[in-house]
C-alpha cells in the first residue's frame, strides 16, 4: 500500500467513523522527505565548513607570508580579513540554523494520519470539519527554511496544520481530491504560492 491511500473509514483518526465503504484519501505522516531534506542540508553544511576551512587556512598563510607588511599597514588586511569572514560565516550560520530547524522538525514528526478527505469532511492534523463548516482551506509559505503548509480553520474557530514535507503528496492533488469529496464546494486555495 502506498504512503497516499483510499481505504474505508474507521482508521481512528478525528473524524466521524464509517465514512463509508466508497473510500476517503488517507496521508499519514512521511519522515521520508523531511529526511531527505536533512541530509542535503547537512551536505551543505559540510560544504561551508570545508570552504571556510580553506579560507581560512588561505587568509593564516598570506598573514604568515606578509606578516611585516601586514604588521605595519595592515589596515586593509584586515578589513579585508573581515569582509572574507562575513562572506563565510553568514551563509555558514543560515545553513546552520536550517539544518537545526530540519532536525528538530524530524524528531518531532508525529505518528498515524496527517490528512484524511472523504464525503463527510476533512481532517488536517487534529482538526475536523465538515465540508460546510469550512472557513478556510489552504496552502500557505512555511517561511525561511520551512516547507509550505497546508492549513484548514474551521468555523467554530479550530485549526490544522500540516508540514507539507511531512506528507507524500502535491498540493494541486489535495485540491482536487477537496474538490471532488466536497462535491466542488470547497477546494485548497493555492494562491498563496504565487507570491
Amino acid at each position: 500500500m502506498s504512503a497516499a491511500s483510499v481505504v474505508p473509514g474507521g482508521t481512528g483518526t478525528p473524524g466521524p467513523e464509517g465514512w463509508g465503504p466508497i473510500g476517503e484519501l488517507l496521508l499519514p505522516y512521511d519522515p521520508v522527505t523531511l529526511g531527505e531534506t536533512v541530509r542535503r542540508r547537512r551536505r551543505k553544511l559540510v560544504g561551508r565548513l570545508i570552504s571556510l576551512g580553506v579560507s581560512l587556512a588561505i587568509l593564516g598563510g598570506i598573514l604568515a607570508w606578509q606578516w611585516d607588511t601586514i604588521r605595519t599597514q595592515g589596515a586593509v588586511y584586515w578589513v579585508f580579513l573581515a569582509v572574507v569572514m562575513l562572506v563565510n560565516l553568514v551563509p555558514l550560520a543560515l545553513v546552520l540554523a536550517g539544518f537545526l530547524r530540519a532536525r528538530k522538525e524530524l524528531r518531532s514528526v508525529p505518528e498515524g494520519i496527517a490528512v484524511r478527505m472523504g464525503r463527510p469532511g476533512v481532517v488536517v492534523g487534529t482538526a475536523f470539519a465538515r465540508w460546510s463548516d469550512v472557513e478556510a482551506l489552504e496552502v500557505v509559505p512555511g517561511g525561511l527554511g520551512r516547507a509550505d503548509r497546508l492549513r484548514l480553520r474551521t468555523a467554530a474557530g479550530d485549526r490544522g496544520v500540516v508540514p507539507l514535507d511531512q506528507v507524500v503528496v502535491h498540493p494541486a492533488t489535495l485540491d482536487s481530491t477537496a474538490r471532488a469529496y466536497s462535491a466542488g464546494r470547497r477546494g485548497v486555495d493555492l494562491s498563496r504560492l504565487d507570491n
